[in-house]
C-alpha cells in the first residue's frame, strides 16, 4: 500500500511539474514555436513575395449573402515592403498600391485624392497584409504580448496570447487573441475586440504551396466577449498565385 502511495505521488509530482512547464511558457516563446511549427522561422525571414487570391463572402445575421468581393493581392517583402490589391466592385476596378507608406488608390485607373478614401484603403491594404502573414506579424517591435493561460477550442487544448495595439497617442487600438495548439503550436485562430464588437476567426485550412501553413480558408464570428458565437459574418478563401 505503501508503495502503491509513493508511486501515485511520484506521478502527481510528474503531472504537476508538465503542467507547470506548460504555464511557463512566454508568449513569445508560444509564437516562436508557432513560426517553427508553420515551417521555420528562416523561411519566414527569407521570403520576399507573396501574390494570392482572396475570396471574401459577407453574410447578415439571417445567414443571407451581403456582398462577395474577390481580390488578388500582391506583397513584396524585400528589398523594401510594398503592397498591392486590385478587384471589381460595382463594375469599377478598384487598385490601392502602398509603397514607402505612402497609399495611392486608383478607381478604373483614375487616381483618387479624398484623403478619408486613402485612410480607409491604408488600413484595409494594413490589415490584409496583417492576416496572411500570421502569426510572423506577432514578431513586430510595436505588438505587446502577455500570456493569458490554456483554454479548450473543440475539445483540443491551446495556448492563448494576448495582443495588444496602441495608436500614436499612446490609447488602445485592437486587442487580439491567439490560440495556439497547445501540441503542435499551430496557430487555431483568433479573436479580435475592436472597441464595441468582437469576431471569432478560426482557420478551418491551412495552404501547402508555400511551405509557411498559412491560412487558406478561415470562418468569422460575431461573438461576445466569451468567444460564444452570434452568428456567421464572414467566410474567407486564399488561393497561393505566387511565393518566391
Amino acid at each position: 500500500m505503501i508503495k502503491i502511495i509513493k508511486v501515485f505521488l511520484i506521478i502527481s509530482v510528474i503531472l504537476l511539474s508538465l503542467q507547470s512547464c506548460k504555464n511557463e511558457l512566454g508568449p513569445k516563446e508560444i509564437i516562436l514555436k508557432s513560426l517553427e511549427a508553420h515551417g521555420g522561422l528562416e523561411k519566414w525571414n527569407s521570403a520576399k513575395e507573396l501574390s494570392y487570391k482572396k475570396t471574401t463572402i459577407l453574410y447578415d445575421s439571417l445567414g443571407v449573402i451581403e456582398k462577395k468581393i474577390i481580390q488578388t493581392h500582391k506583397n513584396t517583402f524585400s528589398p523594401k515592403f510594398k503592397a498591392e490589391m486590385v478587384w471589381v466592385e460595382n463594375t469599377i476596378q478598384k487598385k490601392v498600391v502602398l509603397e514607402d507608406d505612402i497609399i495611392s488608390v486608383y478607381f478604373d485607373n483614375s487616381i483618387q485624392g479624398d484623403p478619408e478614401l486613402k485612410e480607409k484603403y491604408y488600413k484595409s491594404i494594413i490589415a490584409a497584409n496583417y492576416v496572411i502573414w500570421q502569426p510572423y506579424k506577432l514578431l513586430d517591435e510595436e505588438v505587446t504580448l502577455s500570456y493569458v493561460g490554456i483554454d479548450t477550442i473543440d475539445s483540443k487544448e491551446v495556448y492563448v496570447v494576448k495582443v495588444a495595439y496602441f495608436n500614436d497617442d499612446g490609447s488602445p487600438a485592437n486587442t487580439w487573441w491567439y490560440y495556439f495548439d497547445a501540441l503542435t503550436y499551430m496557430l487555431v485562430g483568433n479573436m479580435v475586440n475592436h472597441g464595441t464588437t468582437y469576431s471569432y476567426i478560426v482557420n478551418t485550412k491551412y495552404e501547402d504551396k508555400t511551405g509557411l501553413s498559412l491560412n487558406a480558408e478561415r470562418k468569422s464570428y460575431m461573438t461576445d466577449s466569451l468567444r460564444t458565437p452570434i452568428f456567421l459574418r464572414a467566410d474567407y478563401s486564399y488561393e497561393i498565385l505566387e511565393f518566391k
